[in-house]
């Protein structure tokens, strides 16, 4: 049973593998954003499954078994959410999808010809990107003090009494030594 069990476990390892340098494949060799994030989430998606179903076969009825589907939930939730802010992102930087032609050509579309709806929520800044302006405060002019100033709030400063005197200042000028 165990050989099974462990024969199962590396099949499972190994397809969770190839989905990953499938996924990492196709993240160098499509050719614009959107199907670049396509091929890496398929990836990510089924390797993660497949890794995370050997590494449970592994376990076994464990609390590394509750921590592995934990974890693999937290990976998939992130992934997903990751990519749509990704995509979003590149829809708003004005990227566009590439649809092949009736020639078989990829060329790239109106993504808001495609789907009207769009052009309203790409109108509409996103949350993160709506930048809140505080009230402005009145700001007093900044003054740079000249040098009698300067030196009248130096000497004005309270004296260290563990520093040394400059030389020819204080009370010892008048002394005759």
């Amino acid at each position: 049973m165990a050989a099974l069990v462990d024969a199962l476990s590396f099949i499972a390892l190994v397809a969770g593998g190839v989905f990953y340098v499938i996924g990492a494949i196709g993240l160098n060799r499509m050719p614009d954003v959107f199907t670049r994030m396509h091929a890496v989430s398929v990836g990510d998606t089924l390797g993660l499954g497949l890794i995370v179903i050997g590494l449970l076969l592994q376990a076994g009825p464990s609390l590394v078994a509750v921590k592995l589907v934990f974890i693999a939930l937290g990976l998939w939730t992130a992934g997903a959410v990751a990519t749509h802010a990704l995509a979003r992102a590149a829809l708003h930087a004005g990227e566009r999808p590439l649809l092949a032609d009736t020639e078989g050509r990829l060329v790239p579309t109106d993504p808001v010809a495609l789907f009207p709806e769009l052009a309203v929520r790409l109108a509409e800044p996103v949350v993160s990107e709506v930048v809140e302006e505080e009230p402005a405060a009145e700001a007093a002019p900044e003054t740079v003090p000249d040098e009698e100033a300067r030196s009248a709030a130096q000497s004005e400063a309270p004296a260290n009494p563990d520093a040394e005197p400059p030389p020819g200042a204080g009370p010892e000028r008048g002394r005759g030594g």
